[in-house]
């Protein structure tokens, strides 16, 4: 069985576990990143060998911003890989799950989100008030909440 058909038996049996948003996010990340390289391959013939190679090359991949991908976003794409493997040894007698063979992809860290407190932003309106444009642009980011990401 190819990774191509294994997939389309993966998403039988999961997707009618997840939620919607979370099935959906788990497939862009196969069909855009995982079966590209995988689906003409047969489940049982991809080595960690193979897992190694499709790893190096998203290494070498740029998002749409034209930039490497993260660590996080690299963890969560052999994540995925890593639970299709899993599924198919659990359940559907394949020997060995070659991308937990290959090792881990990316970090698991994210940097550290900052953002100011309420004291923070209280001390910096007052430097800006004779500034109409930059104080109800502040004030604008902080009552509306996007000042958290």
């Amino acid at each position: 069985m190819t990774f191509k058909d294994f997939w389309e038996v993966y998403e039988a049996d999961v997707k009618p576990k997840l939620k919607y948003n979370t099935w959906c996010t788990k497939e862009y990340v196969v069909t855009k990143k995982i079966l590209p390289y995988f689906k003409e391959k047969k489940m049982n013939d991809i080595s960690a060998r193979d897992v190694i190679q499709w790893q190096k090359e998203l290494l070498q991949m740029e998002g749409r911003n034209g930039k490497m991908y993260s660590g996080t976003y690299l963890k969560t794409v052999q994540a995925e890989s890593s639970c299709i493997f899993n599924h198919a040894v659990n359940f559907y007698e394949l020997a060995c799950n070659s991308s937990r063979k290959a090792g881990p992809l990316g970090c698991g860290q994210a940097d550290e989100m900052l953002f100011w407190t309420k004291e923070e932003y209280l001390r910096c309106i007052p430097t800006i008030v004779d500034k109409p444009y930059s104080y109800y642009a502040f004030e604008l980011l902080y009552c509306c909440g996007m000042r958290l990401g």
